[in-house]
């Protein structure tokens, strides 16, 4: 252990200095977790840490231990540090100032393993003159993606030739394109021209649908990817890719990014090919079709129909509803300015009620609603009602009707009612009143209504010698030589209105 060394807190608060000279020649170019991994090394130099391997470096900067090698590896060949160790690896840092002063120069450090190759790369350029750090980028490739020197030609061509930019292709770009590869071990010669004929394949593909969109250019690098996604990762053909462009006429400006997510609907929906798409999309216009005839019934031409009011269209059918059923209810809704679907849906389920499911169900039951409706302004014109049809009175005359009372003898009722309260309440009182005695016809609903009158007038021209009579047969102690149970209660005077009730009133109602 040294004589003297810093408290244990002391690094976190200290400084670790980085030369302006690695910041202005070597970061800028650098990979951004190469920069991370050279900056903790070179903390670790002024603050060394016992214990401090690959796995710890790894750990705290969150990285794989494999990118801390290629960093490392990446550095060495950059000659800011060089390798002192092996297992473990261990790591030297140079004094950048101090490689200036001695006259290095880093042009002398270009690799010079294969003469020939250099020259091939430099002449793919031109007249771009290739730096020492662009060969040192493009060997990292050789070294850490395990490229062979003719695959990395036949790369840096392609991206020469499809990149947008010529030779002006930046190496950061190459080097992502060189991933791509990689990942796809594309390494080889032979992988590399495999690669390349896929990579045509796409670009011919993508070249058809900017044709089809009617743009006059060339396909874009992320186009051709995209493109490569489709045919590759998805499966689609050419034939269902242009199919799928159909779906773009929706749109003002058709592109690679509205018809990606129409591929990425069908992809997820397993639809692959052009004929898959075409049963797809004749399957949807069977589904949409009656809902946007719904809608223009509705006078809803501006909404386009959605998968949630196809559910709901499928509700109504559910329920046994046909499709001229449902544009009957459309026109009513229309009409009446009820003209949602939701409207649409209420007056449904009130029909289903009524079990009214076709056109003639419901063509017969409004027939039927009519001749109620003229019934009733019959009803109510004889009885002295001065207000509209309610659905209550459509319901009371159903009941009467059920009962066998034809409309003369409600007729007659509906007379007899007009100076009550309530008339139709009293109507249905008389009504069911005959029937309790027998009345059926108008003849004899008028014959009883003329006896009830004679009867009233009688008794009340004879109610003076009823009581005469009462008080002398007191007097005398005699008695009705026969009496009957209608003169045990006590007598009282009525007026014509409550007479009536009492006749009239509904026995139900009495009898409660």
């Amino acid at each position: 252990m040294a004589m003297c060394s810093f408290a244990d807190p002391f690094s976190m608060f200290d400084v670790t200095p980085v030369e302006n000279l690695f910041i202005e020649e070597y970061m800028l170019r650098a990979p951004g977790d190469f920069v991370k991994v050279y900056i903790y090394g070179l903390r670790l130099c002024y603050h060394p840490v016992e214990g401090a391997s690959v796995t710890t470096i790894a750990s705290a900067l969150g990285l794989e231990e494999k990118t801390v090698l290629d960093a490392f590896a990446y550095w060495e060949r950059q000659h800011v540090l060089r390798r002192t160790g092996d297992n473990p690896p261990s790591y030297s840092y140079n004094n950048l100032k101090a490689l200036m002063v001695s006259g290095h120069n880093r042009e002398d450090d270009i690799p010079q393993m294969d003469r020939s190759f250099n020259t091939a790369l430099q002449e793919l350029f031109g007249t771009r003159l290739l730096q020492a750090q662009d060969y040192e980028r493009v060997y990292g490739w050789i070294e850490e993606l395990g490229f062979k020197p003719e695959a990395v030609l036949m790369l840096v061509k392609h991206c020469i030739a499809s990149g947008g930019r010529g030779t002006a292709v930046t190496f950061a770009s190459i080097e992502k394109e060189a991933l791509r590869w990689a990942k796809k071990g594309a390494t080889t010669l032979v992988a590399a021209e495999e690669h390349l004929r896929t990579l045509s394949a796409n670009y011919e593909g993508a070249q058809k649908v900017v044709r089809q969109f009617g743009l006059r250019r060339a396909p874009t690098v992320d186009e051709e990817r995209m493109y490569a996604k489709w045919s590759e990762e998805w499966g689609f053909t050419l034939d269902a890719i242009m199919y799928a462009c159909r779906e773009t006429t929706k749109i003002s400006n058709p592109n690679f990014n509205y018809l990606d997510k129409v591929l990425e609907n069908r992809y997820k929906k397993q639809i692959s090919t052009s004929a898959e798409m075409a049963e797809a999309e004749k399957s949807r216009r069977d589904t949409m079709g009656p809902v946007r005839e719904v809608l223009e019934t509705l006078g809803l031409k501006g909404v386009a129909p959605t998968q949630e009011l196809a559910n709901l269209y499928a509700d109504w059918t559910s329920m046994g509803f046909n499709h001229e059923a449902i544009l009957i209810a459309a026109q009513r809704g229309a009409s009446s300015g009820r003209n949602s679907m939701e409207d649409i849906s209420g007056m449904l389920l009130a029909w289903a009620r009524r079990a009214l499911f076709t056109p003639e169900a419901i063509h017969a039951f409004v027939h039927k609603r009519r001749e109620s409706e003229q019934q009733l302004r019959r009803l109510f014109e004889a009885a002295g009602i001065n207000r509209g049809v309610a659905n209550a009175d459509h319901q009371l005359l159903e009941t009467w009707i059920s009962r066998g009372y034809s409309m003369d003898l409600m007729m007659a009722a509906a007379e007899a009612s007009k100076n009550a309260g309530d008339p139709m309440s009293y109507m249905g009182s008389i009504l069911d009143n005959w029937a309790a005695r027998g009345i059926r016809s108008v003849e004899a609903a008028r014959a009883e209504r003329q006896r009830f009158a004679e009867n009233r007038k009688a008794q009340t021209s004879g109610q003076s010698t009823v009581a005469a009579t009462a008080v002398q047969n007191q007097n005398t102690g005699n008695r009705p030589s026969k009496e009957v149970g209608a003169h045990r209660y006590e007598q009282r005077t009525y007026t014509d209105e409550e007479l009536d009730m009492l006749l009239y009133t509904d026995l139900d109602v009495l009898n409660s």
